[in-house]
């Protein structure tokens, strides 16, 4: 385990069915769930199976990462990292370097997910971390990308994938459209689905690192999905309060609303945090040593769930 170990995470995921694609009005919420501490790997699923995407990746077991210092809930923020010491050939006998997929037990639809990240393992040649979320039937059951990127990428990429009949606008948003059709099997984007640059280094690896990290915000709404992004010296005063109001935010750095019919393109998503290495997007495999120039891992202090609720004033 790195002796850097400093950062942490901060995920409370918030419930908010709204009505238009415009302002709206403050919510209340009732908090749910809450993943933190000891028990935070409790509420997650340890993926084992080959990586869907042919990373060149074993993903393990809890007690395995455990064993190998892959996780940490003992004290203090949760590590998530992976195998950094062991030198691997292509050609040998091990299916790929050692990591950690984690699927939350719950599944949630229409929510306002936030999470805070002062470290992420993003920015480092071979690697292929995201922060995101997907149905039972994919794609048609929809993916949501709220934090992604492989390589030396220099800002985060947020996308959706979907089924069939399913597009955005890309407007009113402070990132840069890349794609507009969310369809997996587009014939002139296919497996791209749509997808926004953030465009500021400080949305992502190296230069979200050395800045202290910031938090991400997803707005899922029958209407839009939105994500936010803000620095560490920017995160709005009502987020660390706990009393999240999306309407007070201005301009998401991805909107993702137009074409789309948001309810049915997304059903009961999972949360997914996972590192997999070289793939169908970050390139083939070669010869992978453990002299890393910076070491792949995440830190999280906790999850928490919130619901729309009653009147807090009420009785």
């Amino acid at each position: 385990m790195p002796s850097t170990r400093r950062s942490a995470m901060l995920l409370p995921l918030l419930g908010l069915p709204l009505a238009t694609a415009k302002a709206v009005p403050a919510q209340m919420y009732t908090l749910t769930d809450l993943y933190q501490g000891t028990n935070f790997f409790d509420s997650f699923s340890f993926f084992t199976g080959p990586d869907p995407t042919q990373g060149w990746v074993q993903y393990v077991n809890r007690t395995t990462a455990q064993q190998n210092g892959l996780i940490d809930a003992a004290e203090g923020p949760v590590y998530v990292g992976v195998d950094y010491t062991t030198k691997l050939y292509v050609d040998g006998p091990a299916p790929g370097r050692q990591s950690v997929r984690l699927t939350s037990n719950k599944a949630y639809n229409a929510s306002l997910i936030i999470g805070d990240f002062e470290h992420t393992p993003g920015g480092i040649c071979g690697t292929w971390p995201a922060f995101w979320t997907f149905g039972p039937n994919w794609p048609y059951s929809g993916e949501i990308d709220i934090m992604e990127g492989q390589n030396g990428q220099t800002s985060n990429l947020m996308s959706l994938h979907t089924g069939a009949n399913c597009t955005i606008a890309g407007e009113y948003e402070t990132g840069t459209l890349e794609n507009s059709d969310c369809y997996q099997y587009s014939p002139t984007e296919y497996g791209s689905g749509c997808g926004v640059s953030d465009g500021r280094p400080a949305s992502w690896g190296k230069t979200f690192n050395k800045h202290g990290g910031g938090v991400y915000a997803v707005e899922w709404t029958n209407e839009y999905i939105r994500i936010f992004f803000f620095p560490r010296s920017k995160i709005p005063r009502d987020i660390t309060m706990g009393q999240p109001n999306p309407a007070k935010w201005g301009k998401p750095s991805a909107n993702f609303y137009g074409g789309c019919d948001i309810p049915s393109h997304f059903v009961n998503h999972n949360i997914i945090f996972d590192n997999t290495f070289c793939g169908s997007w970050a390139g083939p495999a070669f010869e992978t040593y453990p002299e890393w120039y910076d070491i792949p891992f995440h830190l999280f202090v906790e999850q928490a769930i919130y619901r729309r609720g009653a009147n807090i004033c009420g009785k």
